[in-house]
């Protein structure tokens, strides 16, 4: 079974994303959905499409990327809808082809062309019910001295709204 993801539409309506939100927060929200999908589905990640406006990406983002082996697209120009609509109709086994989302145009769609559907909040609940390993099962890594400059920047990045309001806070 393949599965087809209207990105920011699960994220909206699983509560990850509330109200207008920044470029930081679209972002660690992608990488939660994401890594939450490809966690899930492990070795069955290439099954899984997931689609966001690009109007949300950061600037210098591929069209189409592969993140841990979940097909992933930025639609450019255009609207996610469009894109997933244009993903279901070229489906050669649509019967095969779940459709994750609750925006009305894209259930229809999916209906036209008989593909399973699933609302939102159905499937981030049967990715949360997968159990975490136990952490004796856990491959135990050493840990380095100190962090890469990739690292570093990256956890920079993430926490950089924290030193704004951290400043904030201190005036």
């Amino acid at each position: 079974m393949d599965y087809l993801i209207d990105g920011y539409n699960l994220l909206h309506h699983v509560g990850l994303l509330q109200g207008k939100v920044g470029p930081q927060k679209l972002e660690r929200a992608r990488m939660a959905l994401l890594g939450r999908v490809s966690g899930f589905y492990k070795d069955q990640a290439a099954h899984v499409t997931v689609v966001f406006d690009a109007n949300h990406a950061p600037a210098d983002v591929a069209p189409e990327q592969v993140y841990l082996g979940v097909h992933v697209y930025f639609a450019v120009h255009e609207e996610a809808d469009d894109v997933i609509e244009r993903l279901i109709r070229r489906s050669s086994a649509p019967q095969n082809l779940t459709v994750v989302s609750n925006d009305r145009r894209l259930r229809d769609a999916a209906r036209r062309r008989h593909c399973p559907l699933l609302e939102c909040v159905d499937f981030w609940e049967m990715l949360e019910k997968r159990p975490l390993p136990e952490a004796s099962a856990l491959p135990r890594e050493s840990k380095p001295e100190q962090l890469s400059e990739r690292e570093l920047q990256h956890w920079m990045r993430e926490f950089a709204d924290l030193q704004d309001e951290n400043d904030e806070w201190m005036l």
